[in-house]
């Protein structure tokens, strides 16, 4: 699996779901909101049940440079869920995908962060969110939940599944298909990459052959490890924020429409599928 680091976010006590054991939760503070997440079965052998920086790292991207319309995201192989819940609490429309194995960990969460008194309450503001659910696996044709235009699509430490598995066939095709609907269209997408370093030279031949194949521009942001924001990022690890994006698509791109009341406090509504 990833390279261990530390806990992430601050560390409650177990709370029970439906359908879960009681498991202890940690708190994130991200885009101004409250994120509750639990870990899911450590037995398993996916590494989807924990919390990886690289989730954190996705975030970061839209901390740095703040939405100011509605979007709609989808956080591939999401793993605990961070990333997703984060920007459907911020009052986007979000699609969170993983493989089966991981779907009881995925639900968990989501309903943790949408239970009804929570969406009661944030049901009082105009900007409504959405979280909706969905099985993938890499490779295969898109299950209805994931077809449509995605305007970001979160891809959080999952350069080390590729290139260690040895699946580039198979996620490559899966991001051909998100990006045929761009292709179409000629909305401008974004796929935002947030990982820590584990083979450099694998991982950025992964970054370049995306590129290459759905014919976008890579940008690197910058990585602050000294705060600790919900998250710990050791200064003698290396980690990545990557942005590929159409540079003619988002040139041509109207204007943003600012969201209702700012986005903090908008509220989120969730579906599985």
């Amino acid at each position: 699996g990833a390279a261990a680091g530390s806990p992430l976010g601050r560390t409650g006590g177990p709370e029970v779901v439906a359908g879960q054991r009681g498991r202890p939760t940690r708190t994130f503070r991200l885009l101004g909101q409250s994120v509750v997440l639990a870990d899911g079965d450590g037995a398993l052998s996916n590494t989807g049940w924990k919390t990886w920086p690289g989730a954190w790292l996705t975030v970061q991207y839209f901390e740095q440079r703040p939405l100011t319309e509605r979007k709609r995201v989808l956080d591939l192989s999401c793993g605990t869920g961070l990333a997703g819940i984060s920007l459907a609490l911020a009052g986007h429309e979000v699609v969170l995908c993983d493989l089966e194995v991981c779907m009881s960990t995925v639900h968990g969460n989501v309903a943790r962060n949408f239970g009804m008194d929570r969406q009661a309450r944030r049901a009082q503001h105009s900007g409504v969110g959405e979280a909706r659910v969905v099985q993938y696996a890499w490779g295969y044709p898109l299950p209805e939940g994931l077809r449509g235009d995605f305007d970001y699509v979160l891809c959080g430490d999952l350069l080390y599944h590729v290139w260690s598995g040895k699946l580039h066939t198979e996620f490559l095709t899966t991001l051909q298909y998100l990006s045929a609907g761009r292709r179409r269209s000629g909305r401008p997408q974004e796929f935002i990459f947030g990982f820590q370093v584990r083979s450099g030279r694998q991982e950025s031949q992964v970054l370049d052959a995306v590129a290459r194949r759905l014919n976008l521009e890579q940008e690197e942001l910058q990585v602050d490890t000294s705060q600790e924001v919900g998250v710990q990022l050791f200064a003698d690890v290396k980690y990545r924020l990557v942005r590929l994006y159409d540079a003619k698509a988002s040139e041509a791109a109207a204007p943003n429409v600012a969201l209702a009341d700012g986005g903090p406090e908008c509220g989120a509504d969730v579906a599985v599928e």
